[in-house]
């Protein structure tokens, strides 16, 4: 996503990160809706990602990096001020851009501890064949390449979290069976900033298409107008 727009000096920019092995949709209904608040926008389609597994097999975490720092730098040219959003592993990625000095940074949903086996075991004793289905996607539409480059990821950006002294909130659905809850924690007693630690009972991993969605959203904008 990408808007032909320019901005004056005192405009704001919003770098949006999607997750690993997703693409731009999964934050689409944020990125509409900070739009149409006024902002200037750049959402990347991470290097290997938006197309097949074979395809995302063939890049690393440093090319992940990369396109995420291309976009901020593209950005840094049309404005001053900048506030980073990094959904699940999008939140990694804008923690390794942190010595560009942003002044605001929205982690939601951002692993350090990935799967919940709680609320898994829970969701497949409530309907076993949609959660099966699921699970088993979620192992197999990856290759073993990938999740290994995820995971060095994850490795290098753990001591990054101490780096943020810009202003943060976290945001974090505790039914998420993707990234266990007490990630959050992880990220919010780590940041040496102005911080907010903001859960929510519900909303899943994918909680822009969840009923919690105008929720998160209200609070993202409240978190950008006040940084």
């Amino acid at each position: 996503m990408d808007r032909k727009k320019t901005c004056t000096p005192n405009k704001t920019g919003i770098l949006l990160i999607h997750g690993f092995a997703g693409n731009p949709e999964e934050v689409r209904p944020l990125f509409e809706f900070l739009e149409e608040k006024g902002y200037i926008i750049e959402c990347p389609v991470l290097a290997g990602h938006g197309q097949t597994k074979k395809e995302l097999s063939k890049s690393d975490y440093g090319d992940w990096i990369a396109s995420a720092e291309k976009a901020y730098l593209k950005l840094a040219g049309k404005c001053k001020r900048i506030i980073v959003i990094g959904f699940s592993m999008g939140g990694l990625l804008a923690v390794n851009l942190w010595h560009y000095g942003f002044s605001g940074l929205v982690t939601v949903n951002t692993p350090v501890y990935y799967w919940n086996p709680y609320i898994i075991i829970r969701n497949l004793l409530t309907d076993y064949r949609k959660y099966w289905r699921k699970y088993l996607q979620a192992v197999t539409d990856k290759t073993i390449s990938s999740m290994l480059e995820f995971q060095k990821l994850l490795t290098k950006t753990k001591p990054m979290f101490g780096n943020i002294t810009c202003r943060t909130i976290v945001i974090q659905a505790l039914d998420d069976d993707t990234v266990y809850h007490k990630s959050a924690d992880h990220i919010y007693k780590r940041v040496c900033a102005n911080k907010t630690v903001y859960k929510l009972p519900h909303g899943g991993h994918m909680i822009f298409q969840s009923k919690s969605r105008d929720e998160v959203l209200r609070a993202i904008e409240s978190f950008v107008q006040t940084c």
